[in-house]
């Protein structure tokens, strides 16, 4: 990770383009050759590059950073809270079902494994 304050280079799509195309030739040498000789900090970037290049060059145009990322179509990471509030009546009753269900399982739980 980074240290607090730093700044982050970012590279336009051509020089990413034709960084993954002179790499592909053989033109740079390895990939950590490579990577020194394109000035780039880490040959993870050049990988990732290359990778994204072969599945669509066009990939390589996209700026993901700080975009939720998604697996089958399903956000990962924490979900959002849920505000009562903005929730209409019945969306509020039934949340409140829900979580009182979820409480009375754990606190089974808890007591099952107390028990042993």
């Amino acid at each position: 990770m980074a240290k607090k304050g730093t700044k982050h280079k970012t590279y336009s799509p051509e020089f990413k383009k034709e960084a993954v195309e002179r790499y592909l030739s053989g033109e740079l040498g390895g990939c950590k050759t490579a990577t020194r000789r394109l000035g780039l900090k880490s040959d993870r970037q050049l990988r990732n590059w290359v990778k994204l290049y072969r599945k669509d060059p066009e990939l390589l145009k996209q700026d993901n950073r700080g975009k939720a990322s998604l697996k089958d179509g399903v956000r990962k990471g924490r979900p959002k809270q849920v505000k009562l509030d903005e929730l209409s009546k019945d969306e509020q009753i039934e949340f409140l079902k829900m979580e009182n269900a979820i409480l009375k399982k754990a606190k089974a739980l808890r007591k099952n494994y107390g028990e042993r």
